[in-house]
């Protein structure tokens, strides 16, 4: 998860489209537009923070859980979110397959979040 950020945070769109696990919905789209939208994000946002908050897995379906809080700006703007991450092992290394997000600014201490917390508001 951490490099996933870092490459945001350094504009390294071809890093993070590299990550995604074969079977996250990017994948199912033109490379040439999922590139673009990496890209557009990458320029318009502002990646300042991560703090991991709780993980597990892998569990008996291969899956390992991420969950964070990202703190991005854009123009001035506070973007931050708490995202709950999935991940697993594509043959080769583990790779982002899907992630459920929700605004910063409606937990009031993101940082006393769990994963069955989080779940628990979605």
């Amino acid at each position: 998860m951490r490099s996933r950020f870092s490459a945001y945070a350094r504009k390294e769109s071809a890093y993070v489209l590299r990550t995604l696990h074969p079977d996250h919905e990017d994948r199912k789209r033109p490379e040439a537009e999922v590139m673009r939208e990496i890209r557009d994000a990458t320029s318009t946002l502002k990646f300042m923070r991560l703090d991991v908050l709780d993980h597990d897995g892998p569990d008996e379906a291969g899956f390992s859980h991420v969950l964070f809080h990202a703190r991005v700006f854009e123009k001035g703007q506070d973007r931050s979110f708490l995202e709950l991450s999935e991940f697993a092992h594509d043959g080769v290394g583990i790779r982002y397959r899907s992630g459920r997000q929700i605004a910063a600014a409606k937990v009031a201490d993101p940082k006393a979040l769990t994963i069955a917390a989080f779940r628990a508001l979605l």
